[in-house]
């Protein structure tokens, strides 16, 4: 009987207990799902390294192509420029390779001439001087004429004219060699392109008979052309009278 009092206390002791374990328990739980939780947490933070090392290895290989592909067209770019200038040049080897018989071009005046027009230019005066070098007198006047009219500008334009007037003073046409001669001297040619014409000149007028202007015309030629090869054949010229 004396058990009595003592048998709350154990219930409520067992009770306690009970409680206890149930906490226990569910903080055991707890514990687990939280153990998951932070598990898949770490998989996904792994995951999304994994990813983020994927892209950045996928931006450096497309800039790596990026690169390459830059590369390739600037070594297509120097390429397609080697051919181009490759061909200029074949261009221009063969248009002296047509010409080879023509003597060597002496420039009376030293203008530039646009470039994309260079070609046609020196193909036409090529031309006119390779008729003129197979003495067919008339047909390169008429083909320096030709050039005169189409290419005024031209730094061949003063040439043009010089061989223009060599072309009628082979043919025994004194008057027109004259006026041709005149026009190279009015564009102040080079010494000894203007030396020449002076020359030419002079031996036009003797050719007219007009022994007068003829003499006039090369003693102006020693005066201002004194050391020239043409001041000589003047000399000499004056001196056979």
């Amino acid at each position: 009987m004396r058990l009595l009092p003592y048998v709350p206390f154990v219930c409520l002791v067992m009770a306690g207990c009970a409680a206890n374990d149930h906490f226990v328990q569910r903080q055991g739980s707890m514990e687990g799902r939280i153990n998951q939780m932070m598990q898949a947490q770490n998989g996904a933070t792994t995951q999304l390294a994994e990813m983020s090392l994927q892209i950045r290895e996928l931006k450096e290989q497309v800039a790596r192509q990026s690169a390459a592909e830059k590369a390739v067209a600037a070594d297509l770019a120097a390429l397609q420029e080697r051919v181009k200038l490759l061909s200029r040049r074949l261009e221009r080897s063969e248009t002296e390779a047509a010409s080879s018989r023509a003597a060597r071009i002496e420039l009376v005046n030293r203008e530039n001439e646009v470039e994309g027009r260079e070609e046609k230019v020196q193909a036409a005066y090529m031309r006119a001087f390779g008729l003129f070098s197979a003495s067919n007198y008339d047909a390169a006047a008429e083909a320096f004429a030709g050039f005169i009219d189409s290419y005024p500008e031209s730094e061949y334009a003063a040439n043009a004219r010089y061989w223009l007037g060599e072309c009628h003073f082979a043919a025994g046409r004194f008057k027109p060699a004259i006026e041709a001669y005149a026009k190279v001297l009015e564009m102040k040619p080079v010494d000894k392109r203007g030396a020449d014409a002076m020359l030419k000149t002079g031996l036009s007028w003797y050719g007219l008979n007009d022994r007068e202007k003829g003499e006039a015309t090369l003693r102006a030629l020693l005066e201002q052309y004194p050391g020239s090869e043409a001041a000589a054949k003047a000399a000499e010229k004056l001196e056979s009278k």
